[in-house]
């Protein structure tokens, strides 16, 4: 029980991302993680299976033929080959047993003895993800994580403790800037301020590809024959189709085993109540609506970011939003329109831009615009606030100076 309170506690949102990677590594991680300690728990805790055997059963051979039917595969048969509409037409319906072992190993579920692992695999592909992006950036030296997290709503309530937190903010950002220009390595120097948005633009793509997989596993443990079994047992649960005619998730099954008596070999066959799978049922059909939820916000969500994470105009928008209310006059000034172009281009670039942009989604207007006002006050304070004497302003394209855009 600690090790699962450790895990679940290590398992928390943190500001470097967003809504889409947090319904991933947080909300079906931790699900999953709670379905297979569960189902851990009733299957070597409680009864997941019991089965009805001939009376000269006693004692350790009841024990013995039960652990063996639940480690080994049972098989399903159903009773009749449709549902029969009275009594008396029961008997024309009854599906024989089969008598050829071959058949009965091909109607074998192999899937309930190994639910809390593959459970337990899911919640950590949920969670790889997440921990590629983290590793990456914390080697990379950009401390994203202690960026969005000095901004978090929650220390920045106060106006004083604010302007202190967006001044340490602007200063690391400052100081990230310098050392990508000094010894950032060959990789932040060739992507030009764009390695940290160009892998999130990864972690995004690995989110969608792993909801994918997601779908594919499930198919392949289940050994179903369609991607679409969920919605299936669904539709067949809401038309009274349970599972003594669907086969989906069966109740009753059979198990066969042999005994060596006196050095003769005895084949037994005992019917059994599976009763694990009432909850396997339960929590693999929404699992599979779940994931389905968390696929389209994937997708969504990676599209978004593939088409305005290195857009200029994108970047250029959302920061021209916030600094057009810090400084009015930038949008009359040519200057300053110059000036706020270089500050986008030259003092924040592709991931200044993204930092930006992931703390306003994550902590508020409020606090993005106490950071970019800082930032803006400090890079105008070391520009000028006036072009120099008898130079030109840097030079604008004229459909910008038009539209007063930078």
């Amino acid at each position: 029980m600690n090790i699962i309170q450790g895990i679940l506690s290590s398992v928390k949102p943190l500001p470097d991302s967003d809504f889409s990677d947090r319904l991933s590594y947080v909300y079906s991680t931790l699900g999953l993680i709670i379905g297979s300690a569960f189902v851990s728990g009733w299957s070597f805790v409680g009864s997941p299976i019991q089965c009805w055997f001939p009376a000269y059963y006693k004692g350790w051979w009841m024990e013995y033929a039960l652990d063996y039917c639940y480690v080994q595969n049972t098989y399903f048969l159903p009773f009749t080959d449709i549902k029969p509409s009275n009594d008396w037409d029961f008997a024309n319906h009854i599906v024989p047993y089969p008598k050829n072992l071959t058949d009965r190993e091909d109607k074998q579920l192999g899937y309930y003895q190994w639910v809390p692992f593959i459970l337990a695999l899911q919640a950590f592909l949920f969670y790889l993800p997440i921990l590629i992006w983290r590793t990456v950036y914390e080697g990379s030296g950009f401390k994203v994580a202690t960026i969005c997290q000095t901004c978090s709503i929650a220390g920045n309530m106060e106006e004083a403790d604010r302007a202190k937190n967006m001044r340490i903010i602007s200063g690391f950002l400052v100081y990230e800037h310098s050392v990508s220009n000094a010894i950032g390595g060959r990789v932040r120097r060739a992507t030009s301020g764009s390695y940290i948005v160009g892998t999130y633009i990864i972690t995004k793509v690995l989110f969608f590809c792993n909801a994918l997989l997601q779908f594919v596993l499930l198919k392949g443990f289940l050994g179903v024959d369609s991607f679409l079994w969920g919605w299936q047992v669904f539709t067949d649960l809401l038309g009274g189709i349970e599972w003594p005619e669907s086969g989906n998730f069966p109740r009753v099954t059979f198990c066969d085993f042999e005994v060596r008596v006196l050095g003769n070999l005895h084949r037994h066959s005992v019917q059994c109540v599976l009763m694990i799978n009432m909850f396997n049922e339960k929590i693999f059909v929404f699992l599979w609506f779940w994931v389905f939820v968390v696929l389209a916000f994937s997708f969504y969500s990676m599209i978004f970011w593939l088409a305005t994470g290195f857009s200029t105009n994108v970047g250029k928008n959302a920061v021209k939003k916030y600094i057009q209310k810090i400084d009015p006059s930038v949008k009359e000034n040519t200057y300053k329109k110059s000036l706020l172009q270089s500050f986008v281009v030259e003092k924040l670039r592709a991931d200044g831009v993204f930092l930006i942009r992931l703390i306003s989604s994550n902590s508020g207007e409020m606090v993005t615009y106490s950071l970019l006002k800082t930032l803006w006050e400090e890079y105008v304070k070391e520009k000028g606030a006036q072009p120099p004497p008898y130079s030109k302003p840097l030079l604008l394209a004229k459909k910008d100076v038009e539209e007063s855009d930078f």
